[in-house]
């Protein structure tokens, strides 16, 4: 079934797009569905993308109008027998108008700035049909001077936008940009690789364009030097108070707050997002588990292989910055130790195994509450500093995380067709690392018990030092609206949880005295550990009394010290892959 895609953009300031699908009826088929996706691979949450739809038309290429039902959320069905057809023609055409204004990786936007078109937001498919190579054709004001993708260009003149995709999932996987974004490029490993920024930075020293060759040539290096692309696109939208990505097979979109690349951390920040969606052109767009492919983008594609997606991922990223001599040891360390921070402050981490957060994405990481790091715990934070454990482990082995991935790229050249499991990772950790090994690691993945940090740290060379403070404790996170302070979270455990305190009370008075926001910021120098304190709160327009004592804080990690460097350089360095893997 050839399909053809139309994608006129004639008003950007209503942030309206209109398409029109033009596709070719099979023989005796006499009813067919189309259908817009529910959610974005590598973004589990369904968001209903139809809900944007303003109008949607079903016609003959002779203008006769196809009779339709509308089965199901972004579901409609033809039906050929009950359209009353004057003159039935093969060919006919979907044409709908879309609402396109959210600015983030796994949605559209289009103003008068730009067009930033994810594929699962806007095009619909057949249901059934694979759409062998779908062409695309993009038409748009005059004033906009360039279209980044990575699609294939298939313009006969240079006056039309038009493109080929290898089939539905391909296009749906290539995202693209509209505008007068800032563009350039680079060659690595004799492949060509584009770069477009949408937004607006702050004056900074740095040279993106060098470094993120840099980060492209270190991670190719742990792949042998393969990459699995013709060409590859890094699209990076700048903006205040943004930040994300979202991997594609041959290009990722990038958002970040373009105001803080002159920061070194921020810009660290940066590298490390690119290196993380660049590394999951190997791990998930390729390597995958078994569950992420073919896509069914209707319905919730559960997996309890996250950890492997995002997990190991989340370990390489900003390793890979420090491997591409893009940071310093030190630097590279502050970052582990702001991620065994967080860990160490989410209580959820006792209730959630990585499996089940994997499993239970789509209603928990994706829908985070002031509930949620009281119940669950991330499968990015968490997955990759088990990640980091199992290096730690393989490196008494001789071998390391970087031999795991030689292992899971020869596989997958052996089997693209089919997603790893999770018996097929444990059997690659037993071949590089033996059952104690491999006991340890699936104990991190399938269990809450918690992993022994000090061990993993002192095995690479380092001492975790920790601080414990001697200021008051509450374990209350504030929200303010005006001068008023309200609870935000409570966290598990803590003084405000055992007293009664809830999300959503407004604290007005301590002790008598009203409570304001400059209050709460200050909150520590008005308290003593283990006197009793009266709050008053107003709870749903109720005032409520509770007695709250405040215990110590909570012992907070200071830092990473490096007792041995050379054992420390050697442990995050990189290891070339071992052709002996296994042993010979």
């Amino acid at each position: 079934m050839k399909a053809h895609y139309l994608v006129e953009i004639e008003s950007p300031e209503q942030n309206l797009v209109k398409v029109t699908l033009k596709l070719s009826r099979p023989e005796q088929v006499e009813k067919l569905s189309v259908f817009l996706p529910s959610w974005s691979p590598g973004s589990y949450l369904m968001r209903e993308y139809a809900r944007h739809i303003r109008r949607i038309e079903f016609q003959q290429e002779n203008g006769e109008v196809i009779f339709h039902t509308q089965k199901a959320k972004g579901v409609w069905e033809l039906d050929w027998n009950s359209s009353q057809l004057k003159t039935p023609t093969a060919n006919f055409q979907v044409s709908y108008v879309i609402y396109l204004n959210e600015l983030t990786v796994r949605t559209s936007h289009v103003n008068i700035s730009h067009a930033f078109l994810h594929g699962p937001t806007y095009l619909v498919g057949v249901m059934g049909e694979k759409l062998p190579t779908p062409t695309i054709e993009f038409r748009f004001p005059p004033v906009w001077s360039k279209l980044s993708t990575s699609m294939k260009d298939v313009s006969e003149v240079r006056e039309k936008f038009l493109y080929e995709a290898k089939d539905y999932d391909d296009l749906l996987d290539c995202p693209v940009e509209i505008g007068c974004q800032e563009t350039d490029g680079f060659e690595a490993l004799g492949k060509p690789h584009h770069l477009a920024f949408y937004g607006t930075t702050f004056p900074h020293h740095e040279d993106l364009k060098k470094d993120i060759k840099k980060v492209v040539e270190t991670v190719a290096a742990h792949f042998g030097n393969e990459l699995p692309y013709d060409q590859y696109l890094f699209l990076t939208h700048f903006g205040p108070k943004i930040r994300g990505g979202l991997e594609h097979s041959s290009s990722t979109v990038l958002q970040y707050d373009g105001r803080k690349l002159g920061i070194r951390r921020e810009y660290i920040g940066y590298l490390s997002l690119v290196a993380h969606e660049y590394f999951h052109t190997w791990n998930v767009k390729r390597i995958r588990p078994i569950e992420l492919g073919p896509f069914d983008y209707l319905n919730e594609n559960y997996t309890t292989l996250l950890w492997l997606a995002e997990g190991l991922t989340s370990w390489m990223d900003d390793l890979l910055v420090y491997r591409s001599g893009l940071c310093s040891l030190e630097e590279y360390l502050d970052q582990v130790k702001q991620n065994l921070d967080i860990l160490n402050g989410t209580p959820g981490k006792k209730f959630h195994s990585l499996e089940m957060s994997s499993f239970n994405a789509w209603i928990k990481l994706y829908r985070p509450d002031e509930n949620a790091k009281n119940s669950s715990v991330s499968y990015y934070l968490k997955g990759g500093l088990a990640f980091m454990a199992l290096h730690s482990l393989l490196l008494e082995k001789g071998k390391s995380v970087d031999d795991l991935l030689v292992l899971l790229w020869d596989r997958y050249k052996h089997n693209i067709d089919k997603g790893v499991t999770r018996e097929e990772v444990y059997d690659m950790v037993k071949i590089l690392g033996g059952d104690e090994v491999l006991t340890s690691f699936s104990t991190m993945v399938e269990t809450t018990q918690d992993i022994d940090f000090e061990s993993v740290m002192k095995r690479m060379g380092c001492e975790l030092i920790w601080h414990e403070p001697k200021t008051p404790y509450l374990g209350i996170d504030w929200e303010y609206s005006a001068d008023r302070a309200i609870v935000k979270m409570v966290h598990l455990d803590s003084p405000a949880y055992k007293s009664g305190i809830n999300p959503g009370d407004e604290l007005i008075f301590l002790n008598g005295l009203r409570f304001l926001k400059e209050d709460a910021q200050d909150l520590l120098s008005l308290l003593d550990v283990n006197s009793s304190y009266e709050l008053i709160v107003s709870r749903l327009g109720k005032v409520e009394r509770f007695e709250v004592i405040p215990s110590g804080s909570p012992r907070i990690l200071k830092e990473i010290a490096i007792r041995n460097k050379a054992l420390a350089e050697k442990a995050f360095g990189f290891f070339p892959a071992n052709p002996k893997i296994g042993g010979a």
